[in-house]
């Protein structure tokens, strides 16, 4: 199996990032703006799931819809680092049975309560089949993702 991994250090506190990456509303301001939790309310954008939900992405008007099962929320007040783990369960080629995470910590050394703060963000889609077809074009578009949510984060 393959993995893409990326990382990255955010101007923003450990609370805004994890939003960003756990919640309805944080994921449409820099992956998709159709985001939405099955079995909700119609047009209701998810601001709180749970472990267990499914979050449906779609993109180019629903062309193309990823469902990703929710396993891990951990969140900032939670012991440990604060996590968003995800497993695909339908999708794209090749997307199915991949999972995803987002490990949030705040940068080492940084001890300031109301001074400037930064977050490291490792990010993890694995359990690709092959290392070629779309793992290559999926690890590109993750790292423009990635530079959208720090950008969203910020401005």
């Amino acid at each position: 199996m393959h993995d893409i991994v990326h990382e990255l250090t955010i101007d923003a506190s450990l609370d805004e990032v994890y939003a960003a990456v756990s919640t309805g509303p944080g994921l449409a301001r820099w992956w998709s703006e159709d985001v939405s939790l099955e079995g909700g309310a119609i047009g209701a954008a998810p601001t709180e799931p749970s472990e267990g939900d499914v979050l449906s992405v779609g993109f180019d008007d629903r062309a193309v819809v990823i469902r990703l099962r929710i396993d891990t929320l951990n969140g900032p007040e939670d012991e440990g680092p604060a996590l968003a783990h995800l497993t695909c369960i339908s999708g794209p080629e090749e997307w199915p049975d991949t999972q995803i995470a987002f490990r949030i910590e705040p940068v080492a050394g940084q001890a300031q309560p109301d001074g400037p703060t930064s977050t490291t963000v490792r990010f993890w889609h694995g359990g690709w089949e092959y290392e070629d077809g779309a793992l290559p074009r999926c690890s590109f578009q993750w790292a423009m993702f990635l530079d959208a949510l720090r950008r969203s984060l910020e401005s």
